[in-house]
C-alpha cells in the first residue's frame, strides 16, 4: 500500500493465478492497440474487445475503438434489423461491463452512446437502472443515467 513497493507477479509466490490473469489481460490489451492501430474492424476484434471489456470496463481505449468497429459496422448496412441486433448486443456486452463495475465511466459512456443512436428500446432501460440503484443507492453513475434515459422518454 502507502511505502510499501508491489511485489512483482511470478508463478513462484503461489500468485499463478493472478499471473496468468494478469498474462491474459496483457495479451488481449496488445491485441486490441494492434487492431486499433491497423483499423482492423472486423468480427473477431470486436469478440476480441468484448474480451477484454468484460475483464476490464476500465479500459477507455478499448471503449473507443469498440465506437469505431460498431460505427464501421453500421454505416455498411442498411438493413434495419441487422443494426437493431447490432445495438442490442452492445447494451448486453456494456451490461455485463457494469455487472463487473457498476461504476465505470466508460461502460455508462458507452450505453448512452447507443442510445443516442435513437435504435433502442429503452424499456429495458428502467428495469436495469432499478438494480443498480438496489445493489448501491448512492451510484451517481446510475443516477446520472436514470435522468438520461428519462430525458430521452421525455419523463419528468
Amino acid at each position: 500500500m502507502h511505502g510499501r513497493p508491489r511485489k512483482p507477479l511470478n508463478p513462484g509466490n503461489g500468485d499463478e493465478d493472478s499471473f496468468q490473469k494478469s498474462t491474459q489481460l496483457r495479451t488481449l490489451q496488445s491485441q486490441l492497440l494492434h487492431n486499433h492501430h491497423n483499423k482492423i474492424y472486423t468480427k473477431e476484434a470486436l469478440d476480441l474487445c468484448s474480451k477484454l471489456l468484460e475483464i476490464n470496463p476500465e479500459f477507455n481505449t478499448a471503449w473507443n475503438y469498440r465506437k469505431l468497429v460498431v460505427q464501421h459496422h453500421l454505416s455498411s448496412q442498411t438493413n434495419q434489423d441487422f443494426i437493431t441486433s447490432i445495438l442490442d448486443q452492445e447494451l448486453k456486452i456494456v451490461e455485463i461491463a457494469l455487472e463487473k463495475n457498476c461504476k465505470s465511466y466508460g461502460s455508462w459512456h458507452h450505453r448512452k452512446w447507443i442510445l443516442n443512436k435513437g435504435l433502442s428500446s429503452l424499456d429495458h432501460e428502467f428495469s436495469l437502472l432499478n438494480k443498480f440503484q438496489e445493489a448501491d443507492s448512492r451510484n451517481f453513475h446510475a443516477w446520472d443515467y436514470r435522468r438520461f434515459v428519462a430525458a430521452l422518454k421525455n419523463v419528468p
